[in-house]
């Protein structure tokens, strides 16, 4: 629970500077008078707002990261992950696979949001089919058997609108993945 607070400022955070850009458009000066910035400007305190809240995510991110004390990796994209592999199969997952696999998403706080316990076993085609794009992402880095923790930024996780359900705007996820069963793509030489 040692992050529940932070998360929650950071929502309210956001709630407060989306309230207050919504009231800052709506009028054409600011308290004083003066007319109102140019797009320009607006477009660069924006930009400014975004930088803002990447550095604090991932700041929080890198507590947890910190906290857990796996030997995690990073890619570009800004995900992070640790990988147990099953040394029997070293064939990696590839775009156009059907992926059947096991998981658990958590928030950052430790909340555990979904899981296959609930829903069942998943399966996903593999950059063909509707899904965050950390999930596609992460299931490129496993093999058959392997079980993965991966921590997904908001960017690849459910971004600005969340999940319309457990998942809140702007949140970043921890999965726990394991694979399966695997159907190769037929289509891939």
């Amino acid at each position: 629970m040692k992050y529940l607070p932070s998360l929650r400022a950071l929502l309210s955070l956001v709630a407060c500077m989306l309230l207050n850009l919504a009231l800052w458009q709506c009028s054409g000066q600011n308290n004083e008078g003066t007319p109102a910035p140019t797009a320009q400007e607006k477009r660069e305190q924006q930009i400014q707002r975004q930088r803002q809240f990447i550095e604090r995510e991932n700041e929080s991110i890198q507590a947890y990261l910190k906290d857990r004390g796996f030997d995690w990796q990073r890619d570009g994209s800004g995900m992070y992950y640790s990988i147990s592999r099953d040394s029997s199969n070293l064939e990696p997952i590839k775009s156009e696979d059907q992926v059947f696999y096991n998981y658990k998403i958590h928030m950052l706080n430790g909340s555990l949001l979904y899981s296959s316990d609930e829903s069942g076993t998943q399966s996903l085609l593999v950059d063909k089919q509707d899904a965050v794009i950390g999930l596609h992402q992460a299931l490129k880095r496993l093999t058959l058997g392997d079980t993965g923790l991966f921590i997904l930024p908001s960017h690849l996780a459910y971004g600005v609108s969340g999940d319309q359900d457990r998942v809140p705007p702007l949140t970043a996820l921890q999965y726990e993945i394991q694979v399966v069963n695997i159907q190769k793509s037929k289509t891939r030489k």
